[in-house]
């Protein structure tokens, strides 16, 4: 249970005591970039949602919310309550929706306008779970369309999402009243409501360039506003917008559609270029498409679409790598777009150390630096104003960018030994989308370990941030246990073989089946430890199930699992030999040497060379797509209450409700 303390200090609580290490995220990880999975269910999002959320909502009275954000401008209209009242009297949902915009439309800037989406969702919003959102009333502003989609998550200002009824509230009545004991009020109905939220306001940060959204709840005749940022969301307590006492809905409209775009939360940084010489097109392979000038420290550098997917995250880092050309040296590079966590040392910062102590295959750094210009550079500290929950797991963070000399491929072998014994840096997230191949001129490809934002450096002890950082699909195993566990060099390492392993099972020719192949992979996006204890125990019988052409590549998979099964070995109380030998093996594991040597030895083999060189993805078919919906429903407590109550509030009938349908009656 969690209480509210009104008018805390300015930044968030501290953190705890310091132990070894600390608990996996919320994050689930079928969002993450590297998951076998496609998705769950539409309804099963607002699910995800709100736990990767929980703990990450601030309290704030709704004027205080205004005058902080947004600033006052002249002329607006007076309010006339009638049509308000009318627009908020008891009736079917979807009948709310056309009074509401005719009574908002005096209160938006000329240009501006509402729309009812209710029914239109945005087939490129998939972003979350694969959900595609459709808000009841989207709000644009008068730039030119990107698309003919009624819906458009990237091109929306805000949104309104309505609830006929007051208890479908995500939060408690009042965040100032200590009585209530969570901010985060329970039940499925409840907790659908915030996931939903989160989805709109996810969908617009990861469609635009964007420091922060807005977005407004309205519940019958009471209204909330939110503000998301990479840290979190701020939500206002529970306001009437139909009586004369508070105009904080329609003030709100007024002042978001006259102020400027970096009020609202555009990144005003990415600079559009309409007139970009060719020259810069064919650098960056980009034709017919966007392209934005950048700066960074200094510097300025010419991109277009981001080619990284992390970004897709409701909060944490956002991180967006792109192909990049200097403006003034016309060197291609990658630049890289971020919201570091405020604590950890800047990437900047770890690669001098890195190159100080001369660590191979790590990248040289053409420019970096905190981003200084725009509204909003950091989030998540707060005014003694803002109610934060004691328990909430909000963290500052800080843009940042940081740009790389080269343009690589992906991965291949890496030689992380020497960051970790000379230069005393762990990297602590190691996956696939972390290692770059960079290419020479003659052919030769050097592996390059990349992302080093997260790393720590070994004289450092303590906590850094309420949640252990990694990848969730390539973290150890023993690293998801509820007790708190220090990190070791042969977790890192441990992370190098699920990466081999996943793609040796994704990408090397097999002749496994897609629905084998899904099963196998499953592995990977579950948090659970017995099963990926499991998956490491069997040892050698895991890369022999994968069927895999070259004998060589299975070798020396099954010479790496062998070893590391060694690792959550217990050998029974009264075999002092065999405890005596999985002693020795698990100390061999903490040290680099002996993956090394292993993969070294393997290279020479002509065999293992050829099936690198003929990989390709395969195909295959995640495990929840060939459940029913009925199974993944049971996963939810409340589900189908939920659903049924949702179908009331639209006028539907609630008669029959189809459990073995894909079709969840659609987000309302």
């Amino acid at each position: 249970m969690r209480n509210l303390t009104p008018n805390r200090v300015s930044t968030p609580p501290p953190l705890p005591i310091p132990v070894p290490d600390i608990p996996t995220h919320n994050r689930l990880p079928s969002t993450q970039p590297f998951s076998s999975l496609n998705g769950y269910f539409i309804e099963s999002a607002f699910v995800d949602a709100a736990k990767e959320l929980k703990g990450k909502f601030v309290a704030v009275k709704p004027q205080v919310f205004l005058d902080k954000y947004l600033p006052e401008h002249p002329g607006m209209p007076e309010v006339t309550y009638e049509s308000f009242r009318k627009a908020s009297k008891q009736r079917p949902e979807s009948e709310m929706y056309g009074p509401l915009i005719d009574a908002l439309k005096p209160f938006l800037k000329t240009g501006w306008f509402m729309i009812n989406t209710s029914t239109s969702p945005d087939p490129d919003s998939g972003f979350f779970d694969d959900h595609k959102i459709k808000p009841d009333i989207t709000v644009y502003s008068d730039r030119k369309p990107s698309n003919n989609n009624p819906c458009r998550a990237c091109d929306m200002e805000t949104f309104l999402e309505l609830k006929v009824d007051v208890q479908s509230d995500g939060f408690h009545l009042d965040n100032s009243d200590p009585l209530n004991i969570s901010f985060e009020k329970d039940g499925g109905e409840s907790r659908d409501t915030r996931g939903q939220l989160v989805t709109y306001l996810n969908a617009m940060q990861a469609s635009q360039f964007r420091t922060h959204g807005f977005g407004v709840l309205i519940l019958g005749n009471k209204c909330r506003l939110l503000r998301h940022t990479r840290s979190g969301i701020e939500v206002t307590s529970r306001f009437a917008y139909t009586s004369s006492k508070n105009s904080c809905l329609q003030t709100f409209f007024w002042r978001l559609s006259h102020a400027r775009s970096a009020l609202r939360g555009i990144d005003e940084t990415f600079e559009a270029q309409p007139n970009v010489d060719l020259k810069i097109r064919d650098l960056l392979k980009v034709y017919g498409k966007p392209i934005w000038k950048v700066p960074v420290g200094d510097s300025s550098f010419y991109v277009s679409k981001p080619f990284t997917r992390s970004h897709h995250h409701p909060v944490g880092r956002g991180t967006r790598c792109f192909v990049a050309v200097d403006s003034r040296t016309l060197q291609r590079c990658v630049l890289k777009d971020v919201w570091r966590v405020v604590g950890y040392h800047r990437e900047g910062e770890v690669y001098a150390r890195l190159h100080e102590h001369s660590v191979e295959n790590i990248l040289s750094i053409l420019a970096e630096g905190d981003v200084e210009a725009g509204e909003s550079v950091s989030c998540g500290v707060f005014d003694p104003d803002w109610t934060i929950p004691t328990d909430s797991t909000i963290r500052p963070h800080r843009h940042y960018r940081i740009v790389l000399g080269v343009v690589g491929e992906p991965i291949a072998e890496f030689p992380h030994r020497d960051a970790s014994l000379n230069a005393k840096v762990e990297h602590r997230d190691v996956s696939p989308g972390n290692i770059l191949i960079v290419r020479s001129q003659d052919g030769h490809a050097a592996g390059n370990l990349i992302d080093w934002e997260l790393s720590k450096y070994s004289e450092e002890v303590g906590n850094r941030a309420y949640e252990r950082t990694g990848t969730v699909q390539f973290m150890a195993a023993r690293l998801f246990s509820k007790q708190p566990t220090a990190r070791t060099v042969g977790d890192d390492l441990e992370s190098f073989m699920l990466v081999f392993l996943w793609l040796a099972a994704l990408y090397a020719p097999n002749k496994m089946s897609p629905d084998f192949r899904g099963e196998m992979l499953y592995v990977y996006d579950t948090p659970n430890r017995p099963i990926r204890e499991n998956f490491i125990l069997v040892g050698s019988a895991t890369p022999r199930r994968f069927k895999l052409h070259s004998t060589s590549l299975t070798k020396i998979l099954v010479k790496l699992m062998q070893q590391y099964s060694a690792r959550y070995a217990e050998p029974a109380d009264d075999d002092d030999e065999l405890a005596s030998d999985i002693i020795k093996k698990q100390a061999m594991l903490e040290t680099h040497g002996w993956m090394i040597d292993s993969m070294q030895e393997a290279l020479k083999n002509e065999d293992w060379n050829a099936a690198k060189d003929g990989a390709q993805r395969q195909d295959l078919t995640p495990l929840f797509v060939k459940e029913k919906t009925r199974k993944r429903k049971s996963a939810y407590t409340e589900y189908d209450q939920v659903f049924v109550a949702r179908k009331k509030q639209r006028g539907e009938n609630t008669a029959q409700v189809d459990n073995d349908s894909d079709d969840t009656g659609g987000d309302v």
